[in-house]
């Protein structure tokens, strides 16, 4: 047990060490981009929640207009299915 939490205390150690090492920006650069890419998503998402909700009949048509929508009919028997004997 203390020698799985050794080993992953050691990677963890290790893994920050080699980040710092070769980290492609400096952290102030790094936490500016990543705060405009969440606030980016945030924007996204709160544009998303704003949109006006879609109408009953509308949606179960899918936007068309229920003549303009070809009725599919259900085949009587499957394909593939398997029949027993």
């Amino acid at each position: 047990m203390f020698g799985v939490i050794n080993a992953a205390l050691r990677a963890f150690f290790v893994g920050v060490a080699v980040g710092m090492l070769f980290a492609p920006r400096p952290g102030a650069e790094t936490r500016r981009m990543l705060n405009e890419r969440i606030a980016a998503m945030i924007d996204q998402f709160l544009e998303i929640a704003a949109l006006p909700p879609i109408a009953p009949s509308q949606a179960a048509t899918n936007g068309h207009p229920e003549s303009g929508v070809p009725k599919r009919s259900r085949p009587t028997e499957r394909r593939g299915a398997r029949t027993t004997t």
